[in-house]
Parts: C-alpha cells; sequence; structure tokens
C-alpha cells in the first residue's frame, strides 16, 4: 500500500507540474510580435539569426527537406514553422504546441504568406500526455529549439522522437548549456555576485529564473555528455555540434571574465570554465573544444 500511495503522488505532483508549464507557455508565449505583411515576417527571421551567432550554422535550418514530413516540435508563434514552408521544401510541417496562444499566432503567422493548407498542421498537445498524435515511423525530420528543458518528462518526448520517425529520419534538438558563458558567467557572476540578484539561489535555481523569466517552471542547463546519454536512453546516435551563443555573451566574458577569476565569491567551477577556455580562428571562445554558447545542439538518428 505504501509504494502504491508514494506512485500515486509523484503521478500527481507530475501532471500538477505539467498544468503549471502548460498555463506559463500560454500566458508568456515566446517573441509574440506581429507582423505587417510577408516580407517583414521574413526579415524577422533573418534578424533572429543575427541575435544567436552560429544558430544557422549548428542547427542546420532551413535545410533540404524536399518531399518529407517535418515536425516542429514546441512551435511556439511559428518562426520555424514558416522558415521551414518558406526554405525548406518539405512536403508538409506539423506545428506542436501546448500553448492555444501560440499556435493561434502560428496560423496568424502562416497566412501571411498565402501557404497552401494541405503543406502545414498546427497541433495542440498536452504537456503531460505520454504519447504524440502520431503514426509510428510516419516523420522524416523533427526540429525541436528550446523546447526540452522546459518540458517535465524530456526522456519521454526525446522516446516520443525516436518512435515517429523513419528509419531514415533526423532530429535536431537545442537545449540550454550547461557549458556556456550564459551559465557561469552571466549567471554565476554578473547575476548572482555583482548584481546581488536570486539570493539564497543555487546557481541552478537562478539560471532557471534567468532564462525565461523568474516564474517560468522548468529551466534546465545540460552538460553535453549528460544530455548526449538522454538521447542514446531513447534509442538514437547522437553528436554534439556546440552551443551558438546569444550575441552578448561574447562581450560578458570580455568585460567581466578577469574580475570573475578574482573573485574571492565565485565557486571554482565557473573559474575552470573561465581558466580553460580557448578560442577559434574567429576568436569565438570554446570550451572542451566545442563553442560553449547557451544554444546547445544536437544532432539525432535512430539506432
Amino acid at each position: 500500500m505504501r509504494s502504491s500511495w508514494l506512485s500515486s503522488g509523484a503521478s500527481l505532483g507530475t501532471r500538477r507540474l505539467s498544468r503549471r508549464v502548460e498555463r506559463y507557455w500560454t500566458d508568456h508565449t515566446v517573441r509574440a510580435k506581429s507582423f505587417q505583411g510577408p516580407e517583414e515576417s521574413e526579415a524577422y527571421l533573418e534578424w533572429r539569426f543575427a541575435q544567436y551567432p552560429l544558430f544557422r550554422e549548428f542547427s542546420g535550418l532551413w535545410g533540404d527537406h524536399g518531399g518529407e514530413v517535418v515536425v516542429d516540435y514546441g512551435c511556439g508563434p511559428g518562426n520555424d514553422v514558416v522558415g521551414l514552408l518558406l526554405q525548406s521544401g518539405a512536403t508538409k510541417v506539423i506545428g506542436m504546441d501546448v500553448s492555444a496562444t501560440s499556435l493561434r499566432l502560428a496560423a496568424e503567422r502562416v497566412e501571411l504568406h498565402d501557404i497552401p493548407a494541405s503543406r502545414f498542421e498546427l497541433v495542440k498537445i498536452s504537456e503531460g500526455s505520454t504519447r504524440l498524435p502520431l503514426a509510428n515511423e510516419s516523420v522524416d525530420h523533427v526540429n525541436c529549439q528550446g523546447v526540452l528543458h522546459h518540458v517535465s518528462d524530456p526522456a519521454r518526448v526525446l522516446g516520443e522522437f525516436a518512435r515517429v520517425l523513419r528509419p531514415t529520419g533526423r532530429a535536431v534538438v537545442m537545449v540550454y548549456n550547461r557549458d556556456s558563458i550564459w551559465f557561469h558567467v552571466y549567471t554565476a557572476y554578473i547575476r548572482m555576485i555583482v548584481e546581488r540578484a536570486f539570493a539564497g539561489a543555487s546557481v541552478e535555481q537562478a539560471f532557471q529564473a534567468n532564462t525565461d523569466g523568474a516564474e517560468c517552471p522548468i529551466s534546465r542547463a545540460y552538460p553535453p555528455a549528460e544530455f548526449l546519454a538522454l538521447c542514446r536512453a531513447a534509442g538514437f546516435a547522437a553528436t554534439y555540434s556546440g552551443g551558438y551563443f546569444h550575441k552578448k555573451e561574447p562581450v560578458w566574458l570580455r568585460e567581466h571574465g578577469e574580475a570573475a577569476l578574482a573573485s574571492t565569491e565565485l565557486a571554482e567551477e565557473h573559474k575552470r570554465f573561465i581558466r580553460e577556455l580557448t578560442w577559434d580562428r574567429s576568436d569565438m571562445p570554446l570550451f572542451g573544444g566545442k563553442h560553449c554558447g547557451i544554444g546547445g545542439v544536437y544532432h539525432l538518428r535512430p539506432l
């Protein structure tokens, strides 16, 4: 009886967390910008790449998906749905999100571009659902940018990606990167020590509040080895491309790196990160031989 009670309690807690996640992303839709026409909509896609150096290169957006069915998991207000429809040649793009608000905005965004209804579908999903509304081996490509670090059960979602992808399919996933300037310099030093924010919080708690809002229910930063292991356990061969940057990350490092190393308050983990940085030919920082921005990008193929 005790074991059953614990299991029921954990299930109830998970359901409550899932409801919190859905409510949060319904109320806090990412960059819900209005566009006056298709030209402004397309220009915004290029602007977004400019804000995140190496984003395009690491993610492979938009890629060549001619004749393919593509899922954009956690599509938000439709940036990647529109980009994939306009640029990739995909036969069909399926945008999925837990937020009805996001899906409404995505529909309005696609409508600007006069794209045939047969080429796209927007699907409301439940954060706590155990199964995506897709048949086994029915999808050629999954795009998932900046989503799995916010979900209650990322292993389950990865397992669903493995189920719905064809044996020749591929997925690209971005999750927040712990081996990043954002984590070790911006959060741990600038925000917590210089600005005295997040008093009494762990660095993980501070990071959660320092990404998508103080009330965001879940926001994880993954060491690459940990996320690679999660992908492999879900049935994927996975490779890590590196972390693309928010454009301010190199600035934060340049302006605060030396002071952070001299700080008596900064923990050794963060100092070690700074000490071990190297630079590529374009003077972009590397940690462990990989670019160390916030956007950790992983390329997956079914085993």
